[in-house]
C-alpha cells in the first residue's frame, strides 16, 4: 500500500527521512512531501466495531472468527489490555493504532500496558485487528482485481504525476482506493458473468486491488530526470529511453526483496505497525455483522455527498477565483510595501498569516489523518523558521546579502552579481562543467534561506537516525536477535501451509531484466554514468537494505539514501550533473522499492494473501504506473513548458514547476559543482548541520527519561526540522489552514466528538482528497485553466502581492 512514503524529503535540501504517507507511494525522500512530514506511515483507520480486543487470543479465535464475532455482538464492550473500553472510547483504540503506526511497536506496547519485550505478537493480539484464521475459499487474483486495479492505478498515477508539476497537491489516500474499490467490487459481482467469477467479492480481492493500484499511483522518482533533462538541460531521452529509465528504476529493487524475506517478514518482531491499521480497515468493511454493513453504507453515502461538494467547490479556487488558493492578507492590505510583500506572500515570501480555501493546499498537509501532536511539531518548525528566524535574518541582519536576491525563499541559482545563473552557459556540450566560464561568472550563490535548508536537511538526516536509535534501540536489538531464529507465528504458519511462496527465481529474473535494461540505458543514452557506477549504486542499496529495513519494520521510519548517494556521486564524478542524479535515483529507488515490497509482503501475511498473487499485482501495478507517469510528463511539459521552465510567469502561481526546479538545482550543486567546490567558503558552515541534528533529539529523550512526562515524547525533532524548510518545495499558504484543519479534526473532533470522528473523519478525508483530484483532472483535460479576469483572478498576480494586481 502507498506509504508518502513519505516520502520526509527534498532534493534541494536533500532530506534523508522518508515520510511514509497513505499516498504517492514512491514519493522520493529528497522531494519534500506535499504535506506535513511524518516519521511514520499514517494509515486511515476505521472504527473496529465488534472487534474482540481482549488481551489474550487463541489461534482461531481472532477478530475474523465466528466466536469472536459472536462475543462482540453479545457485548458492546471491547477489551484493550487489562481495561474495558465501551463504545464511547473507540477513538482511544484508533489513537493507539495510529500512534503505533507513527512511533512503532515500542509506543504501542507502552500505551497498552504490555511490558514484555520478548513477545512482539502481543501487540497485535491486544489490538485484535489481525484474524488468526484463514479462509482459503476466498477468491484472490480475479478479473475484478485486474480490471478495477488497472483503472485505479491509471487514475492514481495520472493524479500524482499531474500534481508533481503544481505548487500545491492534495494527498492521494490509500483509504480512497480502498473505499472506492469496495462498492465497485460489489457492483462487479452483478456486472460480470458468473463464468468469470470465482465467488463473491471478498477482502482478499479487495486488498489485491489496493496493492495493484497503490503500487503505481505515484509520481515515479526517475520522472524527475526526464523532466529536468527536457526543461533545463534541453535533452530528450525519447520515448523508449524515458520508459526504460522509469521502468528499470522502479522495478530493479523488487529483485532484492527475495534476499530479505526471512529477516524482515518472517520474524514476529517485524510488526510493521502501520499495516495493522490497513488490516483493520479491510476487516471492518468486510465484517459480517449487521451493524458493520450498516455503517459501511453510511460511510459510502457520506463519502458521495462530500465528494460532490468538494468537486463543485474546487472550481472556485482553481478556475474562477485563484486568489482563494492563497489569500495573502498582508499583501491585500498594502502591496506597495516591499516588507508587506515579503512577509505576506505565500508563494514567494514568508507567508505570514496567509490563508487558503483550496483543499489541494489544506489536504496536502494530511490534516485529517495526521495526529495533532505530530502536526504541532511540523507547524511549530515552520512558524519558527518562516515567521521568526528567517525574517530576522533577512530584515535585521541582511544575512549573506539576503536582500540582494530577487526572491527571499526561491530555489533559483544566482551568479556572483546576484543575477539569475544561466546554467547551460557554464556547461560544455556534453553537460560537463566549463571551468573557465564558471570562473568568469561564479561563484554560484543561493538565497540564504535556500542555502540554510541544506544545512537543516543535513541535520534532519542525523536527527532521524539519532531519534530512531534513542527511542527504538531496544526494538531494533530484539529484531536483530529474532531474525536469527524462527519464532512461531500463527500468521506465517497459516500462509506457508496454504500457499506456495514466490520462487527465488522470480526475484532473480526481475533483477536481471532490469539490470540489463539499466546497463543498456547507460551505454546508449547520455546519462554520464558509467556501468560500474550503476553497480556501485546498487551495492550501496544492498548494504543499507537490511539495517534500514529493520528500522522501518520496527519504527516505520525509513532513512533515505539520497544524501549518501548525492555526496558519493559528487565526489566521484564532479562536473557531471546527469551522472549524479542517475546514481542517486538508482541507488535510492533500489532500496526504497525493496522495502515497499517487503512491507506489502507483511500485509499479505496478516491478510493471508497468496504471495505469488501479491507479487504479480505489485510488479504489474508498478510497471503500469511508470508508463502512465511518462505519458503525463510528456503531456504536461508540452502544454505548460513556458510556465515550468520560467520563460513566462504563471499568474495563478500553480504551474511554477517548483519540484523539478529544486531537483535541477540539486543536480547543479551536487553534480555540476560537486560538494568540494560548493560547500566551501561561506557555505562550509552548513556541514555543522550533521552534528546539530545528532544532538537535538537527545534533549527531549533525556527529559522524558528524567521526568517520565509524555509531553517530551511527543516532541518530534525530525518533524520540527522538516517543517522549518517547507518552501520552496511547498508554498507557505499551508500553515494556517493546515493547522486549523488538524486542530478541528485531530484534537477537537477526536476528543469532543469521538462518535462522529470514529465514523466519518477518515471518510471525509478520503472524499475531499478524491473530489479535489478528480476536479483537477477534469480541469486539465478540458483546458479550463483560463477564466475572465477580475479581482479574484488577477492577470498580474493572484495573490495581489505585486503592485497593480
Amino acid at each position: 500500500m502507498p506509504r508518502d512514503h513519505a516520502r520526509l524529503s527534498s532534493d534541494g535540501p536533500a532530506i534523508a527521512l522518508r515520510e511514509l504517507r497513505p499516498h504517492n507511494r514512491n514519493t522520493p525522500v529528497d522531494e519534500q512531501p506535499r504535506s506535513a512530514a511524518h516519521t511514520g506511515p499514517y494509515r486511515d483507520p476505521l472504527r473496529f466495531d465488534g472487534a474482540d480486543t481482549s488481551s489474550t487470543t487463541e489461534p482461531g479465535k481472532g477478530r475474523g472468527s465466528p466466536d469472536s464475532a459472536q462475543d462482540a455482538s453479545d457485548d458492546e464492550k471491547v477489551r484493550l489490555g487489562s481495561r474495558d473500553v465501551d463504545d464511547d472510547d473507540e477513538a482511544e483504540t484508533q489513537r493507539l493504532l495510529l500512534e503505533g503506526a507513527t512511533y512503532g511497536s515500542e509506543t504501542v506496547r507502552a500505551t497498552t500496558g504490555s511490558q514484555s519485550e520478548e513477545d512482539a505478537a502481543e501487540m497485535v493480539r491486544r489490538l485484535q485487528v489481525v484474524p488468526e484464521t484463514d479462509d482459503t475459499s476466498l477468491p484472490t487474483l480475479t478479473p475484478r482485481v485486474l480490471i478495477l486495479g488497472t483503472i485505479l492505478c491509471i487514475f492514481g498515477a495520472s493524479i500524482s504525476q499531474l500534481f508533481f508539476f503544481k505548487s500545491n497537491a492534495p494527498s492521494f489516500s490509500s483509504f480512497f482506493i480502498i473505499l472506492v474499490s469496495y462498492p465497485l467490487g460489489k457492483w462487479f459481482d452483478k456486472l460480470l458473468p458468473k463464468s468469470l467469477q470465482r465467488g463473491p467479492f471478498g477482502k482478499k480481492e479487495h486488498m489485491l486491488i489496493g496493492i495493484l493500484a497503490s503500487s503505481g499511483a505515484s509520481a515515479a522518482y526517475a520522472g524527475e530526470i526526464v523532466s529536468v533533462q527536457s526543461l533545463y538541460y534541453k535533452q530528450d531521452l525519447g520515448t523508449f529511453g524515458g520508459l526504460l529509465l522509469l521502468l528499470s528504476t522502479q522495478l530493479i529493487g523488487f529483485g532484492l526483496s527475495g534476499l530479505t524475506y526471512s529477516i524482515l517478514v518472517r520474524p514476529t518482531v517485524m510488526v510493521w505497525p502501520s499495516q495493522l491499521v490497513t488490516v483493520a480497515l479491510y476487516e471492518t468493511l468486510h465484517g459480517g455483522s449487521t451493524d458493520q454493513i450498516r455503517q459501511a453504507k453510511d460511510r459510502l453515502r457520506f463519502f458521495g455527498k462530500s465528494f460532490t461538494g468538494i468537486f463543485a467547490w474546487q472550481f472556485f479556487p482553481t478556475v474562477i477565483a485563484p486568489t482563494l488558493s492563497s489569500i495573502a492578507l498582508l499583501c491585500i492590505v498594502n502591496n506597495r510595501s516591499s516588507i508587506m510583500r515579503t512577509l505576506g506572500s505565500g508563494y514567494d515570501g514568508f507567508g505570514m498569516f496567509d490563508f487558503s480555501l483550496d483543499w489541494a493546499v489544506i489536504g496536502g498537509t494530511g490534516a485529517l489523518y495526521t495526529p495533532f501532536f505530530a502536526q504541532c511539531s511540523f507547524f511549530a518548525g515552520q512558524a519558527f523558521n518562516l515567521w521568526l528566524l528567517t525574517p530576522l535574518l533577512y530584515f535585521g541582519f541582511n544575512f549573506w546579502n539576503a536582500q540582494s536576491f530577487d526572491s527571499p525563499v526561491g530555489a533559483h541559482l544566482y551568479n556572483a552579481t546576484f543575477g539569475r545563473l544561466d546554467v547551460l552557459d557554464i556547461l560544455n556540450k556534453d553537460l560537463s562543467l566549463n571551468e573557465e566560464r564558471y570562473a568568469e561568472v561564479g561563484p554560484l550563490q543561493l538565497t540564504p534561506y535556500f542555502a540554510l535548508t541544506y544545512g537543516v536537511s543535513f541535520a534532519l538526516l542525523t536527527s532521524a537516525l539519532s531519534a530512531v536509535l534513542l527511542w527504538h534501540i531496544g526494538d531494533i536489538r530484539k529484531a536483530i536477535t529474532a531474525s536469527r531464529k524462527h519464532l512461531g507465528d500463527v500468521h506465517i504458519e497459516l500462509l506457508e501451509r496454504n500457499y506456495a511462496p514466490v520462487p527465488r527465481s522470480y526475484y532473480a529474473g526481475i533483477f536481471a531484466v532490469n539490470l540489463l535494461a539499466a546497463i543498456f540505458l547507460l551505454v546508449f543514452y547520455p546519462l554520464q554514468l558509467p556501468v560500474w557506477g550503476l553497480f556501485l549504486a546498487l551495492a550501496i542499496a544492498i548494504v543499507f537494505l537490511v539495517p534500514i529495513g529493520i528500522i522501518s519494520a520496527i519504527t516505520n521510519t525509513t532513512l533515505g539514501l539520497n544524501v549518501v548517494t548525492e555526496f558519493v556521486a559528487g565526489w566521484i564524478w564532479p562536473g557531471k550533473p546527469l551522472a549524479n542524479i542517475a546514481f542517486k535515483v538508482y541507488g535510492y529507488m533500489a532500496m526504497l522499492q525493496s522495502i515497499d515490497l517487503t512491507s506489502d509482503l507483511k500485509l499479505g501475511v496478516y491478510m493471508k494473501i497468496p504471495p505469488r498473487d501479491l507479487f504479480i499485482c505489485q510488479v504489474y501495478g508498478t510497471a503500469l504506473g511508470s508508463v502512465v507517469n511518462f505519458l503525463l510528463i510528456q503531456g504536461v511539459i508540452a502544454a505548460k513548458r513556458p510556465y515550468l521552465d520560467g520563460t513566462l510567469p504563471d499568474p495563478t502561481q500553480q504551474w511554477t514547476g517548483r519540484k523539478p526546479e529544486i531537483f535541477f538545482s540539486a543536480s547543479v550543486i551536487f553534480g555540476v559543482l560537486a560538494p568540494k567546490r560548493f560547500f566551501d567558503g561561506q557555505y562550509r558552515v552548513l556541514y555543522w548541520g550533521f552534528l546539530l541534528g545528532a544532538i537535538l533529539p537527545v534533549i527531549p529523550w533525556y527529559l522524558y527519561k528524567r521526568t517520565g512526562r509524555q509531553i517530551w515524547r511527543q516532541i518530534n525533532v525530525p518533524l520540527f526540522l522538516h517543517g522549518s524548510i517547507g518552501p520552496p518545495q511547498t508554498p507557505m499558504n499551508v500553515l494556517v489552514p493546515g493547522f486549523l484543519a488538524s486542530f478541528l479534526s485531530q484534537y477537537y473532533a477526536l476528543h469532543y466528538r469521538p462518535r462522529w470522528f470514529d465514523k466519518y473523519n477518515y471518510t471525509l478525508s478520503a472524499a475531499l482528497d478524491a473530489g479535489t483530484s478528480v476536479q483537477a483532472i477534469v480541469v486539465y483535460m478540458l483546458g479550463l485553466d483560463s477564466f475572465v479576469s477580475w479581482w479574484g483572478n488577477s492577470a498580474i498576480d493572484s495573490e495581489h502581492c505585486l503592485p497593480g494586481s
